[in-house]
This record gives C-alpha cells, structure tokens and sequence, in this order.
C-alpha cells in the first residue's frame, strides 16, 4: 500500500487519475458541430465517414495519394470486363461488396494514417467526436474509432448492395424489401446502366470506396428508399415548437417531453384509430402540464409503401382535432421501429439543448408500453441497436412511463439505411 504521510500531493494525484480518465473517455459531442454535406442527405446519414473523405480536401488527398488503398479501387478496364458477364443485378453488386479481408485491411491503413498524417489526423479530429455520428465509440482512442466506424459502413454499403439485388438479408423484410423483382431483366439493365455510369468511367476525383457508394445510393434511389432524407430539416418541420425552447420555463414542468408512440394503419388511411387514442392521451397529459412539448414519433410504414408519415400525421390529428398548439408539437417523422422511436425521440431532445436533468414521459397503448418495459424490448434493442436507447426506465400507469435518454442514440446505423 502506498504511504502518502509525506507525499500528500502525489498521492492525491494517484487516487485521482483514474478518474480523470475515465473521464476524458466519457461519450460527449458539440451540440453546435456544422455537418459537412455531399449534396445526398441520403448519403450523409448512413455513411457520414465517407462523406468527410469526399468532401474535406486534406482526407481526400491522404487517400487518393495512398498506395495501398489504390490496390482496392475498381479500374474502368476491370469494370467493363465485368459488365459483358453479369446477368444479373446481384452479379453487379457481388462485384463491388467488400469481402472481410478488405475491411479490416483497409481499417489498418486508416489507422496508420490517422497515427503518421499530422493533416489527416487534425481534420478527422474536428468530425469524429464532435459530431456524435459515430456516438458508439466516443470513449475509444480515436485511431480505434476511425477503424471501427470504417468498418461499420463497409458492412453498412454491403448490406445496401445485397438487399437491393437480392431482397435477402434485409433487418425487416416487410417493410424494407425492395420496391421492384430484383430478378427481373428491366431492373438488371437499370442497374446495369448505374453500374457502368460509375464504375466504368475514368474519373480522378473518385476515391477506392466511391463506385461501391455510388450503386449504393442509386439502389436506394431506384427502390424509392429515401426516407431518410424526408422531412429534413427537422428544424424547418418543427420551426414553430423550437422557437419557444429558449423561452421554457422548465422548472414548471415535470418532464422535458412527452414521446407519444406511433402506430400505423392497415389500410389506406392516413392515421388508425389506435394511434388517434395515443395522440388523445399525450394531449391529456399536455393539458395536465406533465412537459412543455409534445413528440410525435413515427415515419412512413405501415402498410408497406404507405404515401403517410405516422408522425406528420399524429401532428395533425393533435393540432386539429385535440386543440393541441403548434408551437408545443414536434413531429420526428422516420422512426420505423419503437427502438427508434425512443432513440430518435432523443436525437431531437439533445440536439437541440433539452435540458439534461429531465426526463422523458412516454406514453402509449397498453400493450405497448408493456413490451417496452419488458426484457424482450431489451433484447431487441441489444440486437438491432447494439445499446439501450434509454434508462431508469420506470412504468408509471398502464400507459405511460418514464426514462432517461442514453446519448449513444445519436449514433447514426447504416444497417437502417431508411432511418440510420
């Protein structure tokens, strides 16, 4: 044991360091951080890395100048070999998939570049934890993170590429697959075209990855999955309400939100019957000033290419039918689970400087609520999300309860591409 009689200082220091590291792993991101943007809302959500490597001028010179990542880009004399034997589009997408080898090598190289580029490392400094994109691995060393988040949206891009050929693999068939018969010979030939438009052409500014992103987003595109990027910004959608946060009076109030869970209709219509009762019973508890706002949460699911967005409108059905203001109404309009719901419900709060202290009131139906205080709620969010979403969750009646948002939900998931 240490004797700190005489060194009292040192020994303080010892006791604290610990500490102090911990501390410096603690998660954390820059509520005020400027995204950068390709131009592909699409894009940015799902695969945020890439983006930086396109767009910031320092990380695309260290990659295009590395030799060893050259080895992995797909040349034009390759790629029309390729397109005179594939008969199908699974053919195509096979030939740009990263095969496990790959990425983790290309993982490696990143991280020695990360380590020996000043330049390299000092503009990823200013994204990686600053932005809460990558909120999983805020507490790694950050060559760590690089590689880890590389290695995600590699996996993330083969996802794309193989449920979109194959309509196989998809996280929820039902209401993920693809839009068209992936077997078909009219969509091989348009994804043929893409194919050849990017892979085929000489093009200096494309990096290593750029032709396996380019069929990846035109994937998305030809199966009308662009979920992600509707809506967007949801400062604009939600300019009423985020007006009136730097006026809250918070300490009136119990709770920062109250999180009204969506449920989607079985047919046509654009809101169901059991989502118009949630919306009754949030406007209930807003009336009983249990929290200054109102989240409506839900985007475009049910029935499977549905043109209505829960969300929107549950908004709609609480400012006109429940007298519900504007100004206390935000609509979050992807979540197409109820672990997104919840994580999504908590991207807003901390994006847009909720206060932290307070928690969150969630209510639903009965049933519903009960699966989301249950063990299989946990489950299912270990399995899909990799973390619990929230915590100190505590069932308060049969149709609400309360939880702390956890800020590992603002980590954006390419395995999710219609709300990562």
């Amino acid at each position: 044991m240490m004797k700190c009689r005489l060194f009292p200082i040192i020994c303080l220091a010892g006791l604290l360091m610990p500490v102090l590291l911990q501390a410096q792993h603690e998660p954390t991101f820059d509520p005020a951080y400027q995204f950068v943007q390709s131009g592909n809302l699409v894009q940015d959500k799902n695969f945020y890395l890439l983006t930086l490597f396109e767009q910031e001028p320092a990380l695309q010179k260290a990659i295009r100048g590395n030799k060893a990542l050259q080895q992995y880009q797909v040349y034009p004399e390759r790629a029309a070999k390729i397109a005179k034997g594939c008969p199908n589009a699974s053919c195509f997408a096979a030939s740009l998939v990263f095969s496990d080898q790959q990425i983790i090598a290309i993982g490696q190289i990143l991280q020695d570049m990360y380590n020996r580029q000043p330049a390299f490392r000092e503009t990823l400094q200013r994204h990686l934890r600053p932005s809460g994109v990558f909120m999983r691995y805020a507490s790694m060393p950050e060559d760590k993170l690089l590689a880890q988040r590389w290695k995600e949206e590699a996996y993330g891009l083969n996802y794309v590429l193989t449920a979109y050929t194959q309509n196989k693999g998809l996280r929820y068939p039902k209401i993920d697959s693809a839009a068209y018969d992936v077997r078909s010979a009219d969509y091989t030939k348009e994804v043929r075209k893409r194919w050849v438009q990017t892979s085929a052409r000489k093009d200096p500014s494309m990096l290593f990855f750029s032709p396996v992103l380019q069929l990846a987003m035109d994937l998305l595109e030809l199966n009308g999955k662009d979920h992600a990027a509707r809506h967007e910004p949801l400062s604009t959608l939600n300019r009423a309400a985020y007006q009136q946060l730097p006026g809250t009076q918070w300490a009136a109030f119990p709770y920062a939100a109250i999180l009204i869970l969506g449920a989607g209709p079985t047919g046509n219509e654009p809101i169901s019957e059991m989502c118009k009762e949630r919306c009754r019973m949030g406007a209930a508890l807003y009336r009983d000033k249990k929290a200054p706002f109102v989240i409506v949460s839900g985007g475009y699911v049910h029935p499977f290419g549905t043109r209505y967005s829960e969300a929107i409108e549950m908004k709609r059905f609480l400012k006109d039918s429940c007298g519900i203001p504007e100004t206390a109404i935000i609509a979050e309009p992807h979540a197409r689970h109820t672990t997104t719901n919840i994580r999504n419900a908590n991207r807003i709060l901390f994006r847009n400087g909720f206060p932290a202290n307070k928690k969150v009131l969630c209510t639903s139906s009965k049933i519903h609520i009960t699966y989301v205080n249950s063990i299989f709620f946990n489950k299912t969010c270990d399995k899909d999300l990799r973390y619990h979403p929230c915590k100190n969750v505590k069932r308060l009646d049969d149709n609400s309860l309360e939880y702390e948002p956890v800020a590992e939900s603002l980590h954006e998931d390419p395995f999710d591409p219609l709300d990562p």
